[in-house]
């Protein structure tokens, strides 16, 4: 996918973003014209031909209420907590959007501002997506597709080891940073999906191999 023209500012990622984690997340955000959550591709489904099934990637776990990226330098009391959406998305689309992001002193903090760091926004993109999941389950990324209007997703909720302590009534967020080898513009992309179900995640050649299985 060619890259676009466009003049890199931190005010496009701030635009773009749908509360990372809650209502103020990162100053000045607001949510996207289109967004929608389907479960139309659950994991047991193929994968779209088109779509990539193990993108460069980080994943940050933390409590559904600890704000793990926002705006560098803003008010610790934006953040806001009163309301923690169950779904936030959001594009990272220039160097500058992302020397602008803080992330929390959580697991994985250290890889996923080195992720960022290390992106080249001139070729790439970096999507983020947060899920609210129970305690005791893993969301895993099946696939993700874009055009320069859309991205859209497919998760697995995976139970997490059975030695892990976890409560079902509590609820994580689960945040992936997700690289597309592709600049997008978030001023163009206005439509957002995510699927998921319980299972895991069918890969094309499990697909390709169900299809040459002969009964006995």
């Amino acid at each position: 996918m060619p890259s676009n023209e466009r003049s890199p500012t931190r005010r496009r990622f701030l635009r773009s973003t749908a509360a990372l984690v809650g209502a103020g997340t990162v100053a000045g955000c607001g949510g996207s014209e289109s967004a929608s959550s389907s479960v139309s591709n659950a994991p047991g489904d193929d994968p779209p031909d088109d779509a990539v099934t193990d993108p460069p990637a980080v994943v940050l776990r933390a409590p559904r209420d600890v704000a793990v990226l926002r705006e560098r330098g803003s008010d610790a009391e934006s953040a806001g907590t009163d309301e923690i959406r169950e779904w936030t998305h959001s594009l990272v689309a220039d160097a500058d959007a992302a020397a602008s992001v803080s992330v929390a002193d959580v697991d994985g903090a250290t890889a996923a501002r080195r992720f960022l760091g290390e992106t080249d926004f001139d070729t790439e993109t970096v999507y983020v997506e947060r899920h609210v999941v129970g305690e005791c389950y893993e969301r895993r990324l099946c696939w993700i597709r874009w055009t320069e209007e859309a991205v859209e997703t497919s998760y697995a909720r995976v139970l997490r080891a059975a030695d892990v302590a976890c409560s079902a009534d509590t609820g994580v967020g689960v945040t992936h940073l997700i690289r597309l080898p592709a600049a997008l513009d978030p001023d163009s992309v206005s439509s957002f999906s995510s699927s998921g179900g319980s299972g895991v995640c069918r890969s094309r050649m499990e697909s390709e191999d169900a299809g040459t299985e002969v009964e006995p």
